[in-house]
């Protein structure tokens, strides 16, 4: 069946709002966006993409005002420690939850799960206490933690169903985000330097293999029982593989220690109707192999000054992994005709391309990008793509 041509309609507001959210980012509340007129719910539009075929128009991807619905719970301790409490519960006030604590480090708050400390940082994120790993060694880590009891009273799960209906009852697609994958639990658990040991060393392999192993199997529980309760349709898993200049290990190493664990739980994602954002700070275009194995869905990709992420979108073009990146800046005082001339060549550039949106910057220094790009963008996306079969 055809489709409809464009409509400037499909860019006016319907009179409906997305939910905001009372908690937010950094304590930041998140207002409700506009619900615009769509030819088809954004959600199907996405999950168009990602299962192959050619979507009604690209799609945005990111924590907000995007076609997913970020979903991070405050029934998970580490949102609240991570300050990314993204649900439908009442206002939250992370300064007044009664466990912010100060250290040399500044200010903190602990997460039960684990018994760690995150620090929030000036760059909008969090991370662990260091110094004082959990885990000092892990041929023994069952002496050292255990993985977080999901039936302890302290996981509310009554109150997840009611207090998300409407915040997750939209048309976008819901994406439970999860802040520490293997990697990133890893790391947070035995500082930096020892988990990259603990992966390389033949003689602790066997028993970071152990750990990953029973944290994968964490994982998988703990998306299974927010999925029997709510309406999930994504998940979203943060591993930072690299730093700013590079992975902290080499492909193989990701493909031998980390890639099967990935794999079991985007095996499990799909067998859910479910899709794998995998979320990665850091340069680690070195391992766009290893999310391929795996089978992710998505790579956010959002430090375009660490690689040319819209290169990496042309190379990997006809593989089944969906880019989500930013498109080339368009600076505030772009008059409206060089923004559409920017957006239209945006969307001719890369059309073929299996690739989602995402429009916020991380460079301060960066300028905002221009009221109209986003919508443009979606009117020439939209153009290129409705002579395609359903």
């Amino acid at each position: 069946m055809a489709r409809p041509a464009f409509d400037p309609k499909e860019l006016e507001p319907t009179g409906e709002l997305y939910v905001g959210m009372a908690a937010g980012f950094d304590g930041m509340p998140m207002p409700p966006d506009p619900v615009l007129k769509r030819p088809i719910p954004v959600k199907q539009n996405l999950r168009m993409l990602l299962e192959g075929k050619r979507p009604y128009w690209i799609p945005t991807g990111g924590f907000f005002a995007a076609d997913l619905q970020g979903f991070r719970p405050r029934i998970n301790p580490d949102n609240i420690a991570n300050h990314q409490i993204f649900d439908g519960g009442p206002e939250f006030s992370y300064e007044e939850a009664g466990i912010i604590k100060t250290s040399r480090y500044g200010d903190h708050i602990h997460s039960w799960w684990f018994d760690l400390d995150w620090i929030t940082t000036d760059v909008g994120g969090a991370m662990f206490l260091p110094g004082a790993p959990k885990i000092p060694d892990i041929t023994e880590w069952e002496k050292y933690v255990q993985m977080p009891d999901l039936d302890s009273p302290l996981m509310d799960w009554d109150s997840l169903a009611e207090q998300n209906a409407a915040y997750l009852g939209t048309d976008k697609m819901n994406q439970l985000g999860i802040q520490c994958g293997l990697w990133e639990r890893l790391m947070a658990l035995m500082d930096a330097t020892d988990a990259c040991m603990a992966l390389y060393d033949e003689d602790l392999k066997p028993h970071t293999h152990r750990f990953l192993d029973a944290y994968c199997n964490f994982l998988i529980d703990y998306i299974k029982r927010i999925k029997d309760r709510v309406d999930i349709e994504c998940v979203c898993i943060h591993e930072d593989w690299a730093h700013q200049r590079g992975p902290f290990f080499s492909a193989e190493t990701a493909s031998e220690m980390l890639v099967p664990y990935v794999k079991r739980i985007t095996d499990f994602l799909h067998a859910n109707d479910m899709f794998y954002e995998i979320h990665m700070c850091g340069a680690t275009e070195k391992l766009i192999p290893c999310y391929l194995e795996a089978g992710v869905d998505i790579w956010s990709a959002i430090q375009p000054l660490l690689y040319d992420s819209l290169a990496l979108v042309k190379e990997y073009k006809d593989e089944p992994l969906a880019f989500c990146v930013m498109p080339p800046r368009v600076t505030n005082d772009a008059s409206d005709e060089e923004m559409r001339e920017a957006a239209q060549k945006f969307v001719e550039d890369y059309k073929d391309c299996n690739l989602m949106l995402m429009y916020f910057d991380m460079d301060p220094e960066a300028p905002m990008y221009h009221f109209g790009y986003q919508n443009a963008i979606y009117e020439f996306s939209r153009k290129a793509f409705q002579g395609c079969e359903d």
